[in-house]
């Protein structure tokens, strides 16, 4: 998966594995984790990976299933009156006669994105954390590269705006996509962004989803000498109207922000890039907006390290943990949210605390915080709180459309875990 993919959901170490492996004991630093993206793809039961009863086989007593549902939380909460169950008789005894008519908890959905041959992906995947495995879902309406998605109060998710197979001038989208995981349909929202937009961010604040920034064509720009631009505009969807209305500017303009939704009603917007195709000045400062405002706040306080196209979550109400971006940083630090006041200082000095670097640099990677397995556990447990960090490339950023530059990129099919935890 290559940068500005869509994600949609969630102190220790990071961890990977390789392609059809499964978990390994966990310990300090970047090691290789969760399965590859690209190879995983399951063809029996339905999409999700959601186990069937076998054929001949069902519980006899009436209520059965919702009673074992119950066990399965009371163990992923950690009952105090009884030891848990292993797993074997979850994954063995229990799974073969469930089967579910909605989406559980815990399932992260990847969408869309380039692939290694810089061309734009309809694929949409998912982890199924019962399973613990990659499946594949149904692919999007439009191939789409530097989309952005957010979930819906109703339970689906919405995809708006990037790139088609024209690139990032003429294929830029103003279209938007709905995915209901119950009945497995995408579908046209029918409404259009007011701006067409790509390297744009999106997440949730209050019933709204929230477009902010990425870039467009300039307002005027003739066929064939069409003009960019980094944008400050940001927009709000609302799914019960099915209507975008704008939203409060940016201070900055910024693409390849990480739009973030931090517990209390706020919005932050983390790093990114200014005038992507003049200066192209990355940043390091961050922006909040809190729910029934109507300005951004530029907060005082900045990154240690200037960034674009990072991965970044928040951990709770008051820290965002930021990792990677472009040119292919493999450094994460944990920043602390502040809000500006007269009384502070002026200073703005880096002020984020640093932790264990990646493995490996990557850009263009997303982020999501998700509960997968406790040391020595295995699934469908998931008890520990991690932090995901999906796809990405590592190389270096060229928004030309010249083959022969782009191709110096390497894309990721492997995800990273951070034990938030340990």
């Amino acid at each position: 998966m290559g940068p500005f993919m869509g994600l949609c959901f969630a102190r220790g170490g990071f961890q990977k594995v390789d392609k059809h492996e499964g978990f390994r004991e966990r310990h300090s630093g970047w090691v290789r984790i969760l399965s590859g993206l690209e190879s995983l793809r399951i063809r029996d039961g339905p999409y999700g990976g959601v186990p069937q009863a076998q054929p001949g086989g069902r519980w006899v007593e009436q209520g059965t299933m919702a009673k074992l549902a119950l066990l399965a939380l009371e163990d992923q909460r950690g009952s105090s009156s009884r030891a848990p169950l292993p797993p074997f008789i979850y994954g063995q005894m229990i799974a073969p006669y469930l089967s579910f008519n909605g989406p559980v908890p815990d399932q992260l959905y990847v969408i869309g994105g380039r692939d290694s041959n810089q061309e734009p992906l309809n694929v949409v995947e998912m982890f199924d954390s019962w399973n613990g495995r990659w499946v594949t879902c149904p692919p999007m309406l439009a191939k789409r590269a530097g989309c952005a998605a957010a979930p819906l109060p109703n339970g689906c998710f919405l995809v708006c705006g990037g790139y088609d197979e024209q690139g990032i001038v003429r294929g830029v989208l103003d279209s938007c996509e709905v995915f209901d995981p119950r009945s497995q349909v995408w579908r046209n929202t029918g409404t259009a962004l007011l701006r067409a937009r790509w390297g744009h961010g999106c997440s949730v604040l209050g019933t709204s989803a929230i477009a902010v920034g990425g870039c467009a064509l300039l307002g005027g720009s003739l066929i064939g000498e069409e003009l960019m631009e980094t944008l400050r505009s940001c927009e709000a969807y609302d799914s019960q109207c099915n209507q975008w209305r704008a939203a409060p500017n940016l201070n900055i303009a910024r693409a390849g922000a990480r739009v973030v939704t931090i517990a209390g009603g706020k919005l932050a917007a983390v790093g990114g890039c200014d005038d992507v195709f003049g200066r192209a000045e990355m940043l390091a400062s961050v922006e909040i907006l809190n729910e029934g405002n109507d300005h951004w706040v530029l907060l005082d306080t900045q990154l240690g390290v200037p960034r674009t196209t990072a991965a970044a979550v928040a951990l709770d109400a008051e820290r965002i943990l930021v990792m990677g971006g472009a040119p292919s940083l493999s450094s994460a630090e944990v920043y602390h949210v502040q809000k500006r006041s007269p009384e502070q200082s002026t200073c703005h000095g880096p002020q984020g605390n640093e932790i264990g670097d990646m493995a490996e640099g990557r850009m263009g990677c997303q982020a999501v915080a998700m509960r997968l397995p406790a040391p020595g556990r295995t699934f469908p447990t998931c008890t520990r709180q991690c932090v995901v960090v999906v796809g990405g490339e590592n190389g270096d950023e060229d928004w030309s459309e010249d083959e022969s530059t782009a191709s110096l990129a390497r894309q990721f099919s492997t995800v990273l875990v951070f034990d938030a935890e340990e």
